[in-house]
């Protein structure tokens, strides 16, 4: 017996040594010295059916055995809790990792390069310019007098005399028309500035995307052509796309833009929504094409402007506009 518990010495010792973890650890301590099972706790369970001439010597060896592995055990539990909790830094090893942040593109940033992509593919090129900019620019250039109400201080913010952040993306056609003869093609998405209420469908500050298309021969078919492909390409084939006369001040005629998406239910059957209104477009007014020193005899255009947080509203089905822009990775992590 006093050979076994020499051997079980070795092994116990050599198991211990061979731990990789804490919890590997503890079922080499349960093999060896649990109360129920340990191996060597079994030996000492059985000394009293031992004769008093063999129990001194086999309980002198089992006692041996059993401090001999108990000590090992506590230097090697230290070895591994320093390994896994070093002091130096206060770092617990053991706690599972954080997951890493993973960014994406933000839901309006995504819905400006999916119609930048699209009018892109139909020739357009994409201009920019200046968020603060001049009444002329901003107004006067564009057939809006100063005595129109939109140029008043309760819609437009105003830096100084003269001076503003503009109210709408359509100073950039202006002066791009000054800089470049026709034809124009052009994308405008950028930044604006109104005194809006900050709600569930307006914001003081919001993007903005504006086309301007100026040529020879452009009429108000080419208008509707090219919107009613964006529309289908944007929302899918079987979009319809309705007119509406409308008004504003640097297009004649004017219309408001709808469309009535198709979706495909649950069920897999497909179903038409209402008609939901994405922008607003017009001709040209000649009074603008003066205004840039074009011939508006010989030349025509026309434009259009739509707000893609808006249409990112439709797209996502999110019906308040301030959840995109609160910054709650909770809300901004479905659209990764």
């Amino acid at each position: 017996m006093i050979e076994d518990l020499r051997r079980l010495e070795r092994e116990a010792l050599a198991a211990i040594a061979a731990a990789a973890g804490l919890d590997e650890l503890e079922q080499v301590r349960v093999r060896y010295l649990g109360r129920r099972e340990g191996r060597i706790s079994a030996v000492l369970r059985r000394l009293g059916r031992l004769s008093p001439e063999e129990r001194p010597a086999v309980g002198a060896a089992a006692n041996r055995a059993k401090t001999a592995v108990a000590e090992a055990l506590k230097n090697r539990l230290a070895e591994l809790e320093a390994v896994a909790a070093p002091d130096r830094d206060g770092v617990d090893l053991t706690l599972p990792a954080r997951g890493r942040w993973r960014g994406t593109i933000h839901p309006v940033s995504r819905v400006i390069d999916d119609i930048w992509a699209i009018f892109r593919s139909l020739g357009f090129t994409r201009a920019r310019g200046p968020e603060v900019d001049t009444e002329w620019y901003n107004f006067v250039a564009l057939n809006t007098p100063l005595d129109h109400p939109a140029a008043d201080e309760q819609d437009t913010l105003y830096l100084g005399p003269g001076l503003l952040l503009r109210s709408h993306t359509s100073p950039v056609q202006i002066r791009t028309m000054e800089q470049y003869p026709p034809p124009i093609r052009i994308i405008a998405p950028g930044m604006v500035y109104r005194r809006d209420t900050y709600d569930a469908t307006h914001t003081p500050a919001f993007a903005q995307i504006e086309g301007l298309v100026v040529d020879e021969g452009v009429t108000f078919v080419d208008l509707k052509a090219t919107l009613a492909e964006f529309a289908r390409r944007f929302w899918g084939p079987g979009t319809r796309v309705r007119f509406r006369p409308s008004f504003f001040p640097f297009t004649e005629p004017s219309a408001e833009v709808d469309v009535k998406r198709v979706i495909v239910r649950e069920d897999g059957a497909d179903e038409e929504t209402d008609w939901i209104e994405i922008m607003g477009a017009g001709m040209v007014d000649p009074a603008v094409l003066d205004n840039v020193g074009y011939d508006s005899e010989r030349y025509t255009g026309w434009a259009f402007g739509m707000g893609p947080a808006r249409v990112a509203l439709l797209r996502h089905g999110v019906r308040d506009l301030r959840l995109f822009y609160e910054n709650d990775m909770r809300f901004l992590g479905q659209f990764r």
